[in-house]
Protein backbone atom coordinates (compact mmCIF):
# COMPACT_ATOMS: atom_id res chain seq x y z
CA UNK A 1 0.00 0.00 0.00
CA UNK A 2 2.84 2.36 0.86
CA UNK A 3 4.53 1.62 -2.46
CA UNK A 4 1.36 2.39 -4.42
CA UNK A 5 0.78 5.61 -2.51
CA UNK A 6 4.33 6.87 -2.95
CA UNK A 7 4.35 5.99 -6.64
CA UNK A 8 0.92 7.52 -7.30
CA UNK A 9 1.98 10.84 -5.82
CA UNK A 10 5.33 10.93 -7.59
CA UNK A 11 7.24 10.73 -4.33
CA UNK A 12 9.64 8.07 -5.50
CA UNK A 13 12.25 7.94 -8.28
CA UNK A 14 12.43 5.27 -10.99
CA UNK A 15 15.17 3.54 -9.01
CA UNK A 16 13.04 3.78 -5.88
CA UNK A 17 10.10 2.23 -7.77
CA UNK A 18 12.32 -0.67 -8.78
CA UNK A 19 13.37 -1.23 -5.18
CA UNK A 20 9.76 -0.99 -3.97
CA UNK A 21 8.77 -3.54 -6.63
CA UNK A 22 11.40 -5.96 -5.33
CA UNK A 23 10.23 -5.43 -1.76
CA UNK A 24 6.61 -6.06 -2.79
CA UNK A 25 7.39 -9.15 -4.88
CA UNK A 26 9.38 -10.74 -2.08
CA UNK A 27 7.25 -9.59 0.85
CA UNK A 28 6.40 -13.18 1.70
CA UNK A 29 10.11 -14.01 1.85
CA UNK A 30 10.72 -11.19 4.31
CA UNK A 31 7.89 -12.45 6.50
CA UNK A 32 9.18 -16.04 6.41
CA UNK A 33 12.69 -14.92 7.34
CA UNK A 34 11.32 -12.91 10.26
CA UNK A 35 9.24 -15.89 11.40
CA UNK A 36 12.36 -18.05 11.26
CA UNK A 37 14.39 -15.53 13.24
CA UNK A 38 11.62 -15.28 15.84
CA UNK A 39 11.20 -19.09 15.85
CA UNK A 40 7.59 -18.71 14.73
CA UNK A 41 7.55 -20.88 11.60
CA UNK A 42 4.41 -22.95 11.90
CA UNK A 43 4.46 -26.72 12.22
CA UNK A 44 1.12 -27.24 10.51
CA UNK A 45 -0.45 -25.64 7.46
CA UNK A 46 -2.81 -22.71 7.84
CA UNK A 47 -5.20 -24.39 5.42
CA UNK A 48 -4.73 -28.13 5.92
CA UNK A 49 -5.88 -30.40 3.13
CA UNK A 50 -6.97 -33.88 4.08
CA UNK A 51 -4.83 -36.56 2.50
CA UNK A 52 -7.19 -38.35 0.14
CA UNK A 53 -4.74 -40.45 -1.86
CA UNK A 54 -1.91 -42.35 -0.23
CA UNK A 55 1.22 -43.14 -2.19
CA UNK A 56 1.37 -46.92 -2.34
CA UNK A 57 4.71 -48.70 -2.53
CA UNK A 58 3.93 -50.11 -5.98
CA UNK A 59 3.05 -46.62 -7.26
CA UNK A 60 6.21 -45.12 -5.75
CA UNK A 61 8.30 -47.85 -7.38
CA UNK A 62 6.62 -47.17 -10.72
CA UNK A 63 7.36 -43.42 -10.68
CA UNK A 64 10.94 -44.09 -9.56
CA UNK A 65 11.38 -46.62 -12.38
CA UNK A 66 10.03 -44.08 -14.87
CA UNK A 67 12.44 -41.41 -13.62
CA UNK A 68 15.32 -43.88 -13.68
CA UNK A 69 14.56 -44.91 -17.25
CA UNK A 70 14.37 -41.28 -18.38
CA UNK A 71 17.61 -40.28 -16.62
CA UNK A 72 19.53 -43.37 -17.78
CA UNK A 73 18.43 -42.69 -21.36
CA UNK A 74 19.83 -39.17 -21.08
CA UNK A 75 23.02 -40.36 -19.38
CA UNK A 76 22.12 -38.59 -16.13
CA UNK A 77 21.93 -41.62 -13.83
CA UNK A 78 24.15 -44.58 -13.10
CA UNK A 79 23.41 -48.18 -12.23
CA UNK A 80 22.83 -47.47 -8.52
CA UNK A 81 20.18 -44.84 -9.15
CA UNK A 82 16.83 -45.98 -7.77
CA UNK A 83 18.10 -49.27 -6.36
CA UNK A 84 16.20 -49.79 -3.11
CA UNK A 85 18.10 -50.48 0.08
CA UNK A 86 16.13 -53.12 1.96
CA UNK A 87 12.59 -52.17 2.96
CA UNK A 88 13.36 -48.53 3.75
CA UNK A 89 11.05 -47.05 1.10
CA UNK A 90 8.12 -49.16 2.28
CA UNK A 91 8.80 -48.13 5.87
CA UNK A 92 8.87 -44.43 4.93
CA UNK A 93 5.58 -44.67 3.05
CA UNK A 94 3.96 -46.68 5.86
CA UNK A 95 5.10 -44.09 8.43
CA UNK A 96 3.04 -41.43 6.66
CA UNK A 97 -0.14 -43.37 7.44
CA UNK A 98 0.64 -44.00 11.14
CA UNK A 99 -1.90 -43.22 13.80
CA UNK A 100 -1.86 -42.84 17.54
CA UNK A 101 -5.08 -43.33 19.47
CA UNK A 102 -6.83 -43.56 16.07
CA UNK A 103 -5.60 -40.08 15.09
CA UNK A 104 -3.15 -39.66 12.19
CA UNK A 105 0.32 -38.55 13.25
CA UNK A 106 0.46 -36.48 10.07
CA UNK A 107 -3.09 -35.15 9.74
CA UNK A 108 -2.74 -33.18 6.49
CA UNK A 109 -1.58 -33.97 2.99
CA UNK A 110 0.96 -31.16 3.33
CA UNK A 111 2.43 -32.68 6.48
CA UNK A 112 2.67 -36.13 4.90
CA UNK A 113 4.28 -34.75 1.76
CA UNK A 114 6.87 -32.78 3.73
CA UNK A 115 7.76 -35.76 5.93
CA UNK A 116 8.05 -37.89 2.79
CA UNK A 117 10.48 -35.39 1.25
CA UNK A 118 12.60 -35.24 4.39
CA UNK A 119 12.68 -38.99 4.99
CA UNK A 120 13.31 -39.96 1.39
CA UNK A 121 16.35 -37.68 1.35
CA UNK A 122 17.75 -38.17 4.86
CA UNK A 123 17.03 -41.88 5.39
CA UNK A 124 18.73 -42.92 2.12
CA UNK A 125 16.24 -45.60 1.04
CA UNK A 126 18.08 -45.91 -2.29
CA UNK A 127 21.69 -46.69 -3.15
CA UNK A 128 21.78 -43.60 -5.35
CA UNK A 129 19.60 -40.65 -6.32
CA UNK A 130 17.93 -40.00 -2.97
CA UNK A 131 17.61 -36.22 -3.45
CA UNK A 132 16.10 -36.55 -6.92
CA UNK A 133 13.86 -39.44 -5.94
CA UNK A 134 12.79 -37.78 -2.69
CA UNK A 135 11.87 -34.67 -4.64
CA UNK A 136 9.95 -36.74 -7.20
CA UNK A 137 7.99 -38.61 -4.51
CA UNK A 138 7.22 -35.34 -2.72
CA UNK A 139 5.91 -33.76 -5.93
CA UNK A 140 3.95 -36.90 -6.79
CA UNK A 141 2.34 -36.90 -3.34
CA UNK A 142 1.38 -33.25 -3.78
CA UNK A 143 0.00 -34.01 -7.27
CA UNK A 144 -2.10 -36.92 -6.08
CA UNK A 145 -3.63 -34.76 -3.37
CA UNK A 146 -4.30 -31.71 -5.55
CA UNK A 147 -1.51 -29.61 -4.06
CA UNK A 148 1.10 -29.50 -6.81
CA UNK A 149 -0.24 -26.22 -8.18
CA UNK A 150 -1.55 -23.09 -6.51
CA UNK A 151 -5.08 -21.85 -7.12
CA UNK A 152 -3.74 -19.60 -9.92
CA UNK A 153 -2.26 -22.73 -11.65
CA UNK A 154 1.34 -21.73 -10.90
CA UNK A 155 3.65 -24.40 -9.47
CA UNK A 156 3.56 -24.43 -5.68
CA UNK A 157 7.37 -24.56 -5.62
CA UNK A 158 9.61 -23.38 -8.45
CA UNK A 159 12.34 -25.67 -9.82
CA UNK A 160 15.12 -23.70 -8.17
CA UNK A 161 13.27 -23.73 -4.85
CA UNK A 162 12.96 -27.53 -5.03
CA UNK A 163 16.68 -27.85 -5.73
CA UNK A 164 17.51 -25.57 -2.82
CA UNK A 165 15.19 -27.44 -0.45
CA UNK A 166 16.52 -30.86 -1.43
CA UNK A 167 20.12 -29.73 -0.96
CA UNK A 168 19.30 -27.95 2.30
CA UNK A 169 17.64 -31.07 3.70
CA UNK A 170 20.47 -33.31 2.52
CA UNK A 171 23.13 -31.12 4.14
CA UNK A 172 21.19 -30.38 7.31
CA UNK A 173 22.09 -31.84 10.68
CA UNK A 174 19.51 -34.45 11.75
CA UNK A 175 18.94 -32.33 14.88
CA UNK A 176 17.48 -29.69 12.52
CA UNK A 177 14.70 -31.98 11.28
CA UNK A 178 11.95 -29.92 12.90
CA UNK A 179 13.30 -26.73 11.33
CA UNK A 180 13.48 -28.34 7.87
CA UNK A 181 9.92 -29.64 8.21
CA UNK A 182 8.61 -26.24 9.32
CA UNK A 183 10.47 -24.44 6.53
CA UNK A 184 9.06 -26.63 3.76
CA UNK A 185 5.60 -26.56 5.35
CA UNK A 186 5.60 -22.76 5.29
CA UNK A 187 6.77 -22.65 1.69
CA UNK A 188 3.76 -24.73 0.65
CA UNK A 189 1.31 -22.05 1.85
CA UNK A 190 -0.83 -20.21 -0.70
CA UNK A 191 -1.39 -16.99 1.19
CA UNK A 192 0.20 -13.79 -0.02
CA UNK A 193 0.83 -10.59 1.84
Amino acid sequence: MLARTLSAHGLVTDEGRTLLDVVQRYARAWRSLLQHDDERLTTSPKHPVAATVALQLSDARAVVASLREDLVTRGEAGSLFGQERGEALGAILASLEQTFDRQPLYPSAQSRAVHLLYSAIKDHPFSGGNKRIGTLLFLEYLRRNGLLYRVDSSPRLADNAMVALALLIAESDPAQKDLMIRLVMNLLEDDAL
